[in-house]
């Protein structure tokens, strides 16, 4: 029976911290556009439950797939200066090193750490895969913080042409519809 009790403390234990784990993720999990479009995906955290001083991140996509365009960190949940920086986007390696935040407000919960807009170049699928910088870890109180980092995909499809046929063939088939009306 002690046994039991234990067993089932432990489980507790472990399903209760899995669920107020802090992650770092993509808000949409996947996301389908055309060849051309622009879109922004936002990176977000959620489960943190303690104030958070601060972090950074890397992220990795498909460069035949997709490039960014642009990087944005949200000025009303995160302090501009020092320790705020965009990162270094590389479109030929698919790379984008060193988006950094830091906070001098309470930070806690869920936040928006940065919104990225991407330009579908190619038709395929895009993993958007994240990873901690090292250079500015999670922290919390100076107390390093290890969030799960979650990864999504984007499918880009190209934008496929009505074919030239289709159109003479409508137009087609309304000159006789209207030549059908006027000889009535």
């Amino acid at each position: 029976m002690k046994n039991v009790k234990k067993i089932i403390t432990l489980m507790t234990l472990l399903f209760s911290s899995h669920l107020s784990a802090a992650t770092i993720t993509w808000e949409a999990s996947s996301a389908n556009v055309n060849v051309n479009d622009s879109f922004t995906l936002n990176i977000i955290g959620t489960g943190f439950t303690n104030n958070v001083d601060g972090g950074g991140l890397d992220f990795s996509f498909n460069s035949s797939v997709l490039n960014v365009a642009s990087i944005s960190i949200d000025e009303n949940v995160w302090d501009l200066g020092a320790g705020i920086g965009t990162g270094t986007i590389d479109n030929v390696l698919g790379t984008v090193n060193g988006i950094s935040v830091n906070a001098w407000n309470d930070v806690i919960g869920d936040f928006t750490v940065a919104s990225v807009t991407f330009q579908a170049i190619g038709s395929g699928i895009s993993g958007l895969s994240l990873s901690e910088w090292g250079t500015n870890p999670w922290a919390s109180g100076g107390s390093l913080i290890n969030p799960d980092y979650v990864n999504a995909s984007v499918t880009a499809v190209s934008a496929v042409p009505v074919p030239a046929a289709v159109w003479l063939f409508c137009s087609g088939l309304t000159g006789l519809i209207g030549f059908a009306k006027r000889k009535k």
